[in-house]
């Protein structure tokens, strides 16, 4: 009996924190967005080269200063992102290397000072590819970068976003 049962030889859930960069992808070059990006996400395979995930990631003030003849206003603000999809993964080089592709839904919070800007909040969707390194023998710690290109649809805007991020990862 124990000839015909196989041991598990993926670990089935991965946790990753991950830190990079943000850019809008649309508008004047002059009123595009730019912040640091942070996040977390948490991954759980149920076939070996498939994996659904879900996280969070934040862009930290990405909204310039403006400013007027009465004095200047420093947004202080945030973008919430919710990402929520499958991703597929390519094992190479003794699976110590894995290429990725995927994609999902993505919900939008936007905070600001101004507490008026229900407006940005909102609905959409995200592309990711992504490539990772093995750091140690057993495969359970990873260093990767991840960039993803991120729609989200608010009333009345349309938010087209692009990340880069440095992922470091645990898998068990």
């Amino acid at each position: 009996m124990g000839s015909l049962v196989q041991a598990q030889s993926w670990q089935k859930s991965r946790i990753t924190v991950s830190g990079g960069w943000m850019r809008q992808l649309f508008g004047y070059d002059y009123e595009r967005q730019t912040a640091p990006v942070v996040g977390i996400s948490y991954g759980y395979s149920p076939l070996k080269f498939m994996e659904s995930e879900a996280g969070v990631h934040v862009a930290l003030q990405p909204g310039q200063e403006l400013c007027y003849r009465f004095g200047c206003y420093v947004p202080d603000d945030r973008y919430f992102w919710v990402p929520f999809g499958v991703r597929f993964i390519a094992p190479l080089l003794a699976k110590r290397l894995e290429l990725s592709l995927g994609g999902g839904g993505l919900y939008q919070k936007y905070s600001v000072s101004n507490p008026d800007n229900w407006f940005r909040d909102g609905w959409g969707g995200y592309l990711s590819g992504g490539t990772a390194v093995a750091l140690d023998r057993r495969r359970r710690f990873w260093a990767g970068v991840t960039p993803r290109v991120i729609l989200a649809n608010p009333k009345y805007v349309r938010n087209l976003w692009f990340t880069i991020t440095g992922d470091l990862s645990f898998h068990f």
